[in-house]
C-alpha cells in the first residue's frame, strides 16, 4: 500500500470544491467530532482520529465502517499500524486497544485482557504470533498471542526476583534461532518459542551495560550473549543450563555491532568512534582464534559472508574480503573507491557492484581489479539505483544524468535528466514499455533501449513559507508509489510476502488484487487554471486523464493511490471523497 498526505497552508477563508473531467464527488461523510488525523491503511481503508474518537471509512463505501469512542480523543501519535497486518493500535499512557480495521473488532484490550501496561507490540511472521511485554497482575510479563485471533496462548512471567532482579526491558527482546531473550536487571532469560517455557536465566551481566547482542545455535548447545559500554565490552559464552562455560567473560576490542555463526567460529563485528574490527572465536573455549582482531579504518558500512570468506566494505571507500580461517584479508591492497557508499550488490563469479557518491562500478574480488574503468560522477545531486532484472542490469539516476551498467562493468549513459524546477528522479519504476522516473512535479518514461517515450512536467503551486515546508511532506509521499528501491534484494529475488499465506491476510490479498488498474495512474499536485489541483496522469504514456480543482487555499486530504481514491477534509466534522479511478 502506498499513500500520500498532501498538505498546503494558505491563507483563505472560504472553502470550495470543484471537480473537472471524470474526478467526481462520491461521498460526504459527517464525524461526531473534529477531526484530529487522517490515516491510510493498507487494504482501502481510511482511519480518522478525532476528538471523540476513531472512525474507520472504507474506499469506495458510501457507509462508515465503525467508530470507536471508548479512548474518546484521538491523537496522531497514539494511532500505530501494524506492518502486514489489518490492526491498528491505539495506545493511551501505558494502556493499549488493538483493533481489526476492517470490522472494528475490538481483538485485545489491556485494561480488560489482565494488563496493567502493555510496552512492546511485535509480530513474529515466522511463528505466527504477536508478543508484548508489559505488565499483569503478577508482575512483568511477555505476552504470547495468536497472529489471526490475538487470542493469548502463554504468559511468561519474570518474576524470580533473587535471579532476575527487580525489573526487566520491557521495550524490547531479542531472538535467535527459536529462542526470545527478555533483558533482567541481573542478567538474561531464554524463552523457547515453541513451549513459551523458560529454559534458563543467567544473572551476570552488568545491569548499566546499555548494548547487548544475542546469538545462539541451540541445538548444539551454543549460546553466546555480549554486553557493551563505553569502558568495556565482554562475551559470555552460556551452555543450555544458562551456566557461563568460561572462568570469567571474554574481553572485546570494541561495541558489538553484528554476530554471526559460521563454520570456522563466532565472528564479531565490532565499532568504535574511530574504526570497525573483526574476530573469530572458538565456538567450544570462546576464545579468540585470530591472533589479532582485523582493524578496519572508518565505519563498516557493507558485509556479507559467502563460503569461507568475509567481504566487507567501509564508508572510507575501501572493499576487501577476509578468511575465516587465517584472518588474513584476501587482498593486499584494497579496492579503492570513491567515499560514503550508497549500493553495493555482490555478484556472482567474485564480482561486486558500488556505488558511492562520486563514482560507481563492478570490481573483481579476486584480482582486486576494476571489470571496467569506474563511471565518474560530474555532479551526483541525488542518487538513486535499482536492478532491471526483465535486462539483467542495474539502472542509476545521478540526478542529472541515467546511466545502465550491465553484470560486466560496461556502462551506458543513456540521456541526460532536465528535470525542471531544480527537481531530480526521487523513484525508478519499471513498466511493460519502460522505465518510469518519477519526481514531485516531473515525471519521465524511458524504453528499455534508451529512447525517451515522454516526459511531463506541471508547475508547482505558488507556495508560502508555511507552504513549502508542508510540501516537503508532499514530495516524500509522492514518492511512496514507486517500487521499492533495494538493489541487493531486487537482485537476489528475495522480498519477502510476510504472512500471505494465512486467512488473516486473504481479505487483504483479495483486496490489493482488486486494484491492478490504479497502479496505472500518476497523480501531481500543481497549479491549475483556476487554482491549486490535482492532475492524474497515465504512467504508459503520459497523458492527463483528469483534473480536480481544488479552490481551498488550506486543504487537508489524503490519497489512497492503490485504492483510487481522494478523502478531503473540507470542514472540521466532514470528509469528503473522489473517485480517482
Amino acid at each position: 500500500m502506498k499513500s500520500l498526505q498532501l498538505l498546503l497552508l494558505l491563507f483563505v477563508s472560504a472553502i470550495t470544491l470543484n471537480a473537472q473531467n471524470t474526478i467526481k464527488e462520491s461521498n460526504v461523510f459527517s464525524m461526531d467530532g473534529n477531526v484530529e488525523t487522517m490515516r491510510v491503511a493498507p487494504g482501502g481503508m481510511l482511519l480518522v482520529g478525532t476528538s471523540d474518537g476513531l472512525t474507520a471509512i472504507e474506499a469506495h463505501n458510501k457507509n462508515v465502517v465503525f467508530q470507536f469512542k471508548a479512548f474518546g480523543k484521538i491523537k496522531p501519535e497514539e494511532l500505530t499500524l501494524l506492518d502486514n497486518l489489518p490492526y491498528v493500535v491505539l495506545t493511551r499512557g501505558y494502556s493499549k486497544v488493538i483493533l481489526n480495521y476492517f470490522t472494528g473488532k475490538e481483538v485485545f484490550n489491556s485494561s480488560k485482557d489482565g494488563w496493567g501496561s502493555v510496552f512492546m507490540v511485535h509480530p513474529d511472521y515466522t511463528y505466527q504470533k504477536i508478543y508484548m511485554l508489559g505488565g499483569t497482575a503478577k508482575g512483568y510479563s511477555l505476552g504470547v498471542f495468536d497472529m489471526e485471533t490475538l487470542k493469548n496462548e502463554n504468559t511468561v512471567s519474570f518474576t524470580d526476583k533473587k535471579t532476575m532482579g527487580a525489573y526487566i526491558d520491557v521495550t524490547k527482546y531479542y531472538e535467535s534461532n527459536g529462542k526470545l531473550f527478555v533483558r533482567t536487571e541481573k542478567g538474561i532469560v531464554c524463552v523457547d518459542k515453541k513451549t513459551f517455557n523458560i529454559d534458563w536465566v543467567y544473572d551476570d551481566l552488568d545491569k548499566a551495560t546499555p548494548y547487548i547482542s544475542v546469538i545462539t545455535d541451540s541445538e548444539k548447545g551454543l549460546f553466546f550473549v555480549t554486553e557493551s559500554d563505553e569502558k568495556k565490552s565482554l562475551l559470555h559464552k552460556i551452555d543450555n543450563s544458562g551456566k557461563r562455560t568460561t572462568k570469567k567473560p571474554e574481553k572485546l576490542e570494541a561495541i558489538t555491532q553484528a554476530l554471526s555463526i559460521t563454520p570456522q567460529g563466532l565472528l564479531i563485528q565490532m565499532v568504535d568512534t574511530k574504526d570497525s574490527y573483526f574476530q573469530m572465536y572458538d565456538l567450544q573455549s570462546g576464545v579468540n582464534k585470530w591472533e589479532k582482531p582485523v582493524d578496519i579504518k572508518g565505519g563498516i558500512y557493507f558485509t556479507e559472508v559467502k563460503e569461507s570468506n568475509l567481504y566487507y566494505a567501509s564508508n572510507n571507500g575501501l572493499i576487501n574480503s577476509l578468511d575465516l580461517n587465517t584472518g588474513k584479508t584476501q587482498l593486499k591492497k584494497e579496492i579503492k573507491t570513491g567515499m560514503w557508499f550508497k549500493s553495493i550488490v555482490l555478484l556472482e563469479n567474485d564480482l561486486i557492484f558500488y556505488i558511492t557518491g562520486s563514482d560507481m562500478g563492478i570490481a573483481n574480488l579476486k584480482t582486486g581489479e576494476f571489470a571496467k574503468e569506474p563511471t565518474k560522477f560530474k555532479k551526483a545531486t541525488n542518487l538513486i539505483s535499482s536492478y532491471d532484472k526483465k535486462n539483467d542490469r542495474f539502472v542509476v539516476s545521478s540526478g542529472t544524468k541515467l546511466f545502465f551498467i550491465k553484470n560486466d562493468g560496461s556502462s551506458t549513459k543513456v540521456m541526460d535528466i532536465n528535470f525542471k524546477e531544480n527537481e531530480t528522479p526521487l523513484r525508478i519504476e519499471y513498466r511493460d514499455n519502460g522505465i518510469l522516473l518519477g519526481a514531485k512535479q516531473n515525471n519521465a518514461l524511458i524504453s528499455y533501449d534508451g529512447k525517451i517515450i515522454y516526459e511531463s512536467y506541471f508547475k508547482a503551486p505558488g507556495q508560502s513559507l508555511l507552504g513549502k515546508i508542508a510540501m516537503v511532506t508532499v514530495t516524500a509521499a509522492l514518492m511512496s508509489q514507486s517500487v521499492g528501491q533495494n538493489m541487493n534484494n531486487n537482485y537476489k529475488d528475495a522480498r519477502y510476502s510476510a504472512n500471505a499465506a494465512t486467512g488473516l491476510m486473504g481479505e487483504m490479498n483479495k483486496r490489493f488484487n482488486a486494484t491492478k488498474n490504479t497502479k496505472n495512474f500518476l497523480y501531481v499536485l500543481t497549479k491549475l487554471n483556476d487554482g491549486v489541483g490535482l492532475v492524474k496522469l497515465n504512467k504508459d504514456n503520459g497523458n492527463k486523464i483528469a483534473e480536480l480543482l481544488l479552490k481551498d487555499r488550506k486543504p487537508a486530504y489524503e490519497v489512497d493511490d492503490q485504492f483510487g481514491i481522494l478523502y478531503f477534509k473540507n470542514d472540521k466534522k466532514q470528509l469528503t471523497t473522489f473517485d480517482l479511478r
